[in-house]
């Protein structure tokens, strides 16, 4: 897999998780430090889009996700960015995500 530092159950659990969390459509991308082969360890940046939660809802969900996650893969550093919702500006972060990501 092109660059990507997580193994098969790593990412298993992670689509598993943002499948309970998120919906069966939301869609999970890897993006910052783990892409790049050069880097060694560093936090798993997921940025997650096509989320079927309102707003209002996605605080909770993110923390539950977090929760969950880090039961399944012990004690990692995860970075949860949430796509943004209709009618919010994206930020850079949302933009670097969108362009650098690979779709798990």
């Amino acid at each position: 897999s092109h660059g990507m530092r997580l193994t098969q159950r790593q990412i298993h659990a992670i689509k598993q998780v943002t499948a309970e969390v998120f919906g069966c459509h939301a869609k999970t991308y890897l993006f910052g430090s783990r892409v790049d082969d050069r880097q060694r360890g560093g936090d798993i940046d997921l940025y997650i889009t096509d989320i079927g939660l309102t707003p209002e809802l996605q605080g909770d969900a993110k923390l539950q996700f977090l929760v969950k996650l880090k039961r399944q893969l012990g004690d990692q550093r995860i970075d949860l960015i949430l796509a943004p919702q209709a009618g919010q500006t994206p930020l850079p972060i949302h933009q670097m995500a969108q362009q650098t990501g690979i779709l798990l």
